[in-house]
């Protein structure tokens, strides 16, 4: 990734700091390509992990998380989710490069681990379904 200082001293830089009838004179250099190849593939990565379609799935499990952490002070180690949730997770994991490993209970329910607890999928609960936290 490219400093905000590295930017300004490149010759890009430096020609936004330039008045207007100096940026016309001044080509841009071909030094300065791989820099700006970068920063734009860096910005699509950026715009890309913002609109994730499994995010509002994340942000209501997090949001059951954050309520059970508040009340025994330590993550849950399990949150039971309906089938479109489930899936949610799973693309989500995929899209930022994350190891998915889909598991199964001694009951048969699948589960997929998310950040300190384990997601089990529960078919029979609606497929938004996002229930609290819960220990065994």
């Amino acid at each position: 990734m490219i400093s905000r200082r590295d930017l300004l001293a490149s010759s890009v830089g430096a020609g936004v700091l330039m008045a207007p009838h100096d940026v016309e004179a001044a080509p841009l250099q071909s030094d300065d390509a791989p820099y700006l190849s970068e920063m734009l593939v860096e910005l699509r990565e950026i715009r890309r992990a913002v609109s994730i379609d499994g995010t509002q799935a994340i942000t209501n499990i997090r949001n059951s998380q954050r309520t059970y952490l508040k009340n025994s002070s330590r993550f849950p180690e399990f949150v039971d989710v309906g089938y479109d949730v489930f899936h949610s997770v799973v693309d989500w994991l995929i899209a930022v490069r994350q190891p998915v490993a889909i598991n199964r209970l001694t009951d048969g329910r699948y589960t997929v681990a998310l950040f300190a607890s384990t997601i089990v999928l529960r078919p029979d609960f609606p497929d938004n379904y996002v229930g609290q936290g819960y220990d065994k």
